[in-house]
């Protein structure tokens, strides 16, 4: 993983050369990131956030990588709508109709952008 421009470069560069078809993957990593909101739906559209959910340490690779303490403790209200709005935004977009799916989402820490 690239933390650094120079670093970026380097890594495309070996993919590039290593790949037979001269292509890479290039993913945004989320590495660092701390929340999740697990959501409702029912057949009739309603959806509840049930609760949220927060990495006690950073994320790593998985969230699974992580310490997490429900309900989320340290988010601010905007933080919390934000990911409360993607998370049934996310459930009603994939089509769950019943049931609950937890959308895992990663916040930076300087600014309030959202994954």
């Amino acid at each position: 993983m690239a933390t650094t421009d120079e670093e970026f470069r380097a890594i495309v560069e070996w993919g590039l050369a290593a790949s037979p078809t001269r292509e890479v993957l290039i993913e945004e990593s989320i590495a660092g990131g701390r929340n999740s909101a697990r959501g409702e739906r029912d057949g009739k559209d309603n959806v509840v956030i049930v609760c949220s959910i927060e990495n006690f340490d950073p994320m790593g690779v998985h969230t699974g990588d992580s310490i997490t303490v429900a309900p989320a403790q340290t988010l601010t209200d905007k933080e919390y709508q934000l990911m409360r709005d993607a998370a049934i935004r996310i459930i009603r977009e994939i089509g769950v109709d019943t049931g609950g799916p937890t959308s895992s989402s990663a916040s930076t820490p300087r600014t309030v952008a959202w994954w």
